[in-house]
């Protein structure tokens, strides 16, 4: 099964939807269901998004925003030993089952990683806890280093429940102007 990884055009929204649900139902990603799934894939502060296909379907997505959307923006920017402003955060991050242990998730990370290195930014990105179904594993495989730690601020439910999000840092691949 070849994946393909490519920008993410308009037409592709409704079958990253169809994906979404998928990943949804099986993995609780997103967290809560959004009211408004087109506009939770496509959000203020994006930079690029990405898709991946197996044919004409799409099995995945990502986005690469400016990095307002990070919970400890300032905390990791500190990690980082950058400006706020120089960061990008990976967002919105999702494989369907079917097209899981082929690589395409950490392709799609690469391609954000290298698309914002081209920009001079570093990535960065929040994920769950393992314990809340987020993927902290595969970051942590890609040479990720977790530099922050919070309890989320978007979380409407009781309290005692709300998620625990880790702030995670991508290797250092950013290119300076010489």
């Amino acid at each position: 099964m070849q994946t393909i990884i490519r920008p993410r055009r308009d037409d592709d929204l409704p079958g990253c939807v169809a994906a979404l649900r998928i990943v949804q139902r099986q993995d609780a990603y997103p967290l809560v269901w959004p009211a408004d799934p087109v506009g939770w894939l496509c959000p203020n502060g994006v930079l690029d998004a990405w898709v991946c296909t197996i044919g004409d379907e799409v099995v995945g997505q990502l986005l690469l925003r400016d990095g307002s959307d990070l919970e400890l923006r300032d905390a990791v920017a500190g990690a980082a030993r950058l400006p706020a402003a120089r960061l990008a955060s990976v967002s919105r991050l999702f494989v369907a089952p079917r097209a899981r242990g082929t690589g395409a998730g950490a392709r799609l990370i690469d391609t954000a990683v290298a698309a914002a290195a081209d920009r001079g930014r570093r990535c960065a990105l929040d994920v769950l806890d393992a314990r809340w179904g987020g993927p902290t594993a595969l970051y942590e495989r890609l040479g990720w280093r977790r530099v922050a730690t919070t309890s989320a601020s978007w979380w409407t439910g009781p309290d005692a429940d709300r998620p625990v999000v880790h702030s995670y840092l991508a290797p250092d691949r950013t290119r300076v102007a010489p």
